[in-house]
């Protein structure tokens, strides 16, 4: 921070010393603009101060709206900031017809967007996992987020509306598409959050939450998928292989095929939870910890898996959504399609202890 506010007030005076030096060399207020805005040193340094103030403002809505980083949301920072330089220099040589001051700006402007949503996300995820969080971060990191949607819809909106009014293809694709990625991802956040507050606000015990939760997220992916393959198309008809998108692509595709495989997955367990896994008998709850490791509560009725170890059968449900295997030993729940059921033989029963011990 005393970095910044050392290069800030360096920048400072070199700029009022070339706006000072154009006034009293140019006597008038045309002369000295015209002069500010063709010299190369000026304009550098101009740009240079333009960009200070964009990072004061970064860092002045930082402050307000988070407070302090925590060590991990700045190694988020540092991982995201690094991998999303990259994208965009790729991103540059495919708009480079468009290259300008102006496109500079933006390009920076979008930059320091993405790095407050990468911290909002952080941030929220810290509050999930955060026993107890006071009244005041609830109402900053739910005017954030508002904020930031606020800021995604304007940028939205002023990119879209340049691209109707011009009718031709221009960087305002890219900014449109990035903005709308944004505004989806801080939507899904946002919801994400309400959810957590519904939850917590019946002391954990609402039992959808998981099921929304994973219906929003694969709901996000394949919105994310869509309009990537549309930018992907758009951009490779009027500019050629974006090599920017190839790896975002690949990894939106990768993440919605898994859901929608754990999607199956769950559905297919869940449809016959009550005769895939046979309830505990009294005994087994007597002679076993009768505490369900998921829920940290004792439990009166449970169901039993393959494995031997027993849990709530709404918490089973809630697990299950996320893993596929036992919360205590890690094995398979549903270890192959072929498998067989717990009430077969012995033999078939003998088999599946040695499926369990690899």
């Amino acid at each position: 921070m005393m970095r910044l506010k050392t290069y800030a007030g360096l920048s400072l005076i070199a700029t009022l010393a070339i706006i000072y030096h154009a006034f009293s060399s140019r006597g008038q207020f045309y002369p000295a603009m015209v002069y500010l805005s063709t010299s190369k040193i000026n304009l550098v340094l101009l740009l240079n101060m333009g960009l200070v103030v964009m990072c004061i403002l970064w860092q002045l809505t930082k402050k307000i709206f988070l407070g302090s980083l925590r060590e991990a949301e700045v190694e988020r920072l540092n991982e995201q900031s690094w991998r999303e330089v990259m994208e965009i220099l790729f991103a540059i040589t495919i708009f480079r017809q468009d290259f300008s001051v102006t496109f500079l700006s933006m390009v920076t402007t979008l930059l320091l967007i993405k790095a407050l949503h990468w911290l909002a996300q952080k941030r929220v995820e810290y509050i999930e996992t955060t026993p107890s969080v006071p009244k005041l971060s609830h109402i900053r990191i739910v005017s954030f987020m508002g904020f930031l949607l606020l800021i995604d819809s304007l940028f939205l909106y002023n990119s879209v509306k340049y691209l109707i009014e011009t009718r031709k293809p221009s960087v305002s694709l890219f900014f449109a598409f990035e903005y709308m990625i944004l505004a989806t991802t801080t939507v899904s956040t946002l919801v994400k959050y309400v959810f957590y507050v519904s939850d917590m606000l019946m002391d954990g015990q609402w039992e959808k939450k998981a099921v929304y939760t994973f219906y929003l997220e694969l709901i996000r992916d394949l919105l994310h998928l869509t309009m990537y393959m549309c930018f992907f198309l758009v951009i490779f008809m009027n500019y050629g292989v974006p090599l920017h998108l190839i790896r975002e692509l690949y990894e939106t595709f990768r993440n919605f095929k898994i859901r929608v495989a754990d999607y199956i997955r769950y559905r297919k367990i869940a449809s016959n939870m009550n005769d895939r896994f046979p309830d505990a008998t009294p005994e087994e709850l007597t002679s076993s910890d009768a505490t369900c490791i998921i829920c940290r509560e004792e439990m009166i009725t449970a169901k039993k898996l393959i494995c031997g170890h027993i849990f709530h059968v709404h918490c089973l449900r809630s697990w299950l959504e996320r893993q596929n295997t036992c919360p205590t030993c890690r094995a398979l729940v549903v270890p192959s399609e072929n498998g067989t059921s717990v009430t077969g033989s012995s033999a078939d029963i003998h088999q599946q202890g040695k499926i369990y011990s690899l």
